[in-house]
């Protein structure tokens, strides 16, 4: 009997202890007027502020305000589009905030100070667009639970030796869209063998990759480089970063692909390469990504042909991205040995007149194939004889088609199309020239039975009119032989 009363009594004194805990947790707003012209609204974890189109004096009255309260929890301190140049010391001394933006208000100083009195609950600090022409270092140092850091859109020409040093916790980083032309090899000192997943370096003026400074970052899952001036990439470029499962490329100027330069990613699954002036993929390009990679987008290049030699080592190949190059030519072969997989097929935007008989024959799961915009004047049945059934997504609009008996099978597959993307293509505008009278018709609706083609399906077919009428001249002519010999 008295474990039980003493069980009731830990009970009791525990319930005691969560309701006055919650009780103290329980968040309140200042009265507006006391931040204004900053707002206030209480979400599920805390509170919500946001002060815009204003200035530091106005917000470190608000600051003051949220001080004066006891056990505040900001969720969120949204500071955006503001004159704030400087982000003076102590100002959110007293304050437990967990996400910190402060957006598009000029800021240029990071004082030492500033951040250091919520490093220990600040996960999310977001500084984009501002006039920051240096990492804040000093003040990230004491950030130990930052997990996201966004310096997007800044004005940062280099990144110094140990930028980031302190941030034990940081997974993503966001330097987007600044002025990035130096990185010191040991700029990610401190972000080594610890938690960093992402990094996006795009939008700056690399013009090489920064091998000594990435190769520490073992743990590195996305690495972004887009939109630099990086003119050439080569072996042992990405040694070191042996995490990596994406990996962005695009809209450099890197002229050719050449051999094994990817080798040290071995766990890579999306690589990005459109928007560059390559013209040559060497055979052995994709060495080391044999077993992983599954997206690769070669979109926007200045290629004349598959690289198909390099491409067939790719056995678990799902997305292939050509579009936008200047292939003329698709030889019968350009998809054997790693067609089986792909159910992404984007060739659009190319120049390419025909299609040889067996070019999908290997292509068993796919799903999705665009051939718009190309100079395709005929589609025969038999080449997508053996696709049809697994494609939910065909694009051959804006190619110069002539409306013949050989595209009956696209109306034909555009009403049993069941898939969720019937309504799409429905609308999409795809249409053949009827000769020699140079008249349009969208190609679901070409005029079958005055064309004349009895088919497979027991409509009409290729053969067409011409067929019908040959064969009764030849069935007339041997009964008039047989009659002249009887």
């Amino acid at each position: 009997m008295l474990n039980y009363m003493k069980i009731w009594r830990y009970l009791f004194l525990l319930c005691v202890i969560v309701v006055v805990t919650f009780a103290q947790t329980i968040q309140h707003c200042p009265q507006p007027e006391n931040i204004r012209p900053c707002t206030c609204s209480v979400k599920k974890f805390g509170l919500d502020i946001i002060c815009e189109f204003t200035d530091h004096s106005h917000i470190s009255s608000a600051m003051t305000a949220l001080k004066a309260q006891q056990n505040t929890i900001i969720f969120y301190l949204k500071l955006r589009h503001n004159n704030l140049p400087k982000l003076q010391g102590f100002i959110f001394l007293g304050l437990v905030v967990q996400h910190l933006t402060i957006h598009n208000s000029s800021l240029a100083t990071v004082e030492e100070s500033s951040l250091s009195s919520i490093g220990k609950g600040l996960t999310q600090l977001d500084l984009s667009q501002n006039s920051l022409t240096y990492v804040p270092s000093s003040a990230l140092v004491n950030l130990h639970t930052l997990i996201i850091l966004n310096l997007n859109r800044n004005k940062i020409k280099e990144l110094r030796s140990r930028s980031f040093a302190g941030l034990d916790t940081l997974e993503i980083l966001n330097l987007y869209e600044n002025k990035i032309s130096i990185i010191d090899p040991d700029a990610f000192i401190g972000l080594d063998d610890r938690k960093l997943r992402r990094l996006n370096l795009g939008g700056n003026l690399l013009t090489s990759v920064p091998t000594s400074a990435l190769s520490s970052l073992d743990v590195l899952k996305k690495l972004e480089m887009q939109e630099n001036k990086i003119t050439s990439i080569q072996e042992g470029d990405f040694e070191g970063l042996k995490s990596l499962d994406s990996l962005v490329l695009a809209h450099n100027q890197i002229r050719e692909v050449p051999a094994r330069v990817f080798s040290h990613l071995t766990q890579l699954m999306s690589l990005e390469l459109e928007g560059n002036q390559i013209t040559h993929v060497d055979p052995d390009a994709f060495i080391g990504l044999e077993e992983n990679l599954q997206y690769l987008r070669l979109g926007e290049n200045n290629l004349h042909a598959i690289p198909s030699d390099a491409l067939r080592r790719l056995h678990r190949l799902r997305h292939l991205d050509l579009r936008s190059n200047n292939i003329t030519v698709l030889p019968e072969d350009a998809f054997n040995g790693y067609g089986d997989s792909i159910s992404f097929l984007n060739l659009q935007k190319n120049l390419i007149k025909v299609l040889p008989a067996m070019i999908f024959d290997n292509l068993n799961s796919l799903q999705t194939l665009n051939l718009q915009n190309n100079k395709l004047m005929h589609i025969p049945e038999e080449i997508t004889e053996t696709v049809i059934d697994t494609l939910g997504v065909i694009d051959i609009s804006d190619n110069p088609l002539i409306c013949t008996c050989d595209l009956r099978w696209f109306s034909y597959w555009l009403k049993n199309l069941k898939d969720k993307d019937d309504d799409i293509m429905s609308k999409k505008k795809t249409v053949c020239v009827m000769l020699p009278e140079n008249r349009e018709y969208p190609v679901q609706n070409i005029p079958l039975e005055r064309m004349g083609c009895v088919g497979k399906t027991g409509r009409i077919s290729a053969a067409g009119i011409t067929s019908s009428f040959s064969f009764d001249i030849i069935k007339l002519i041997l009964i008039i032989v047989t009659a002249a010999v009887l």
